[in-house]
């Protein structure tokens, strides 16, 4: 009977535990796809709870198929042929017959770099947006942007960047997995252009009587066009005092310009004869502004009928006799236009008659 227990209890001494005395675990390098990855084992058994046990194999699964028939060794490598995250196992046997296993999903990067950008202006922002195609943790993936111009790198994920000149810029994006492998999209040639500079016409000056009219209007093509007036048309009727601006904008650039129009109530006018009869009699042989010595100085251009110039004083003094190139004219109706020092336009037409 005592012998029978004795070999009870010398079994039961041999059994394996089922603590926590057997660690597997392994560590692994991130690569990108094509790369190597590398696999090193770190399985422990705790001498102290187990002091008379030891590893005595390992086995990698490293397809994920659930079968360790990958490799024995401590250490171990493949080539993943995908990206992405891989289910990798390691298992380890005991002496005593403890057996553990750990999976581990093990990631393969893979990106390809690209962007796209707008057309910038001087002095506004050129605006770059990442397209970058992305396998694996994005937070990891660092950028770098070269513009073109000289300027200081951007590590920005979408940058935004100034021009100070209009140019065609070549800008450049690289991005990499903490430098393990990157990819660089391919330069984008970026024109950047000058802000469009406004001509604005006017169908008389800007400085007028109390009931006239001003029409304005923007020279050239653009986009679309915007009047302080908040009217969207290439020209505006102006009828009153003030200041007025007009911005005008192609594609992303814009341009303003303004102007100043100033009504004065009406005054006297200069007395214009629209006949004389230069006959040589002495009467009425000169074409004349009767109070021309109240609005001295006056420019003064004649037409006929075939928009032909006959004559041209910019500073009339009431001399005029009807000739032209040394010759009389013929009678006829002739067209005037008369600018004095108000600055004020006066036109219509004037008969000689001889």
């Amino acid at each position: 009977m005592r012998k029978i227990l004795l070999a009870i209890i010398i079994l039961t001494w041999f059994l394996p535990s089922q603590g926590q005395e057997l660690v597997v675990n392994f560590t692994f390098t991130t690569v990108c796809l094509g790369g190597t990855t590398h696999f090193k084992s770190s399985c422990s058994v705790d001498t102290i709870t187990q002091p008379r046990d030891t590893i005595t194999s390992i086995a990698w699964d490293l397809d994920g198929d659930g079968n360790f028939d990958n490799g024995h060794d401590t250490v171990n490598s493949t080539h993943f042929l995908s990206p992405g995250n891989h289910n990798v196992g390691l298992k380890a046997i005991t002496k005593n017959g403890i057996v553990k296993a750990v999976y581990k999903l093990v990631p393969v990067n893979f990106l390809t770099a690209l962007f796209s950008a707008t057309s910038g202006c001087i002095k506004e922002p050129a605006r770059f947006t990442n397209q970058t195609l992305i396998s694996g943790d994005s937070t990891a993936v660092h950028y770098l942007w070269s513009f073109g111009d000289g300027s200081m790198i951007s590590t920005a994920k979408n940058p935004t960047h100034f021009y100070s000149q209009a140019g065609t810029y070549q800008v450049t994006m690289t991005a990499s997995f903490n430098d393990s492998c990157q990819d660089s999209a391919v330069p984008f040639s970026l024109k950047v252009t000058g802000n469009p500079v406004v001509t604005i016409e006017f169908s008389r000056d800007t400085v007028m009587h109390q009931g006239d009219t001003l029409i304005a209007s923007v020279n050239g093509t653009y986009d679309s066009v915007k009047w302080s007036t908040k009217a969207k048309t290439y020209t505006i009727l102006i009828t009153k005092a003030g200041y007025y601006s007009v911005e005008v904008f192609d594609k992303s650039c814009s341009g303003q310009a303004g102007f100043n129009v100033t009504v004065t109530e009406p005054g006297p006018e200069p007395v214009i004869a629209n006949l004389f009869t230069p006959n040589g009699d002495g009467l009425n042989d000169k074409w004349e502004i009767l109070n021309l010595s109240d609005f001295k100085p006056c420019e003064v251009n004649v037409f006929n009928r075939y928009g032909i110039k006959v004559f041209s004083s910019s500073n009339y003094n009431n001399d005029w006799d009807g000739t032209f190139n040394g010759k009389k004219l013929e009678n006829d109706t002739y067209y005037y236009f008369v600018r004095c020092y108000n600055q004020i336009l006066y036109k219509g037409s004037l008969n000689i008659l001889k």
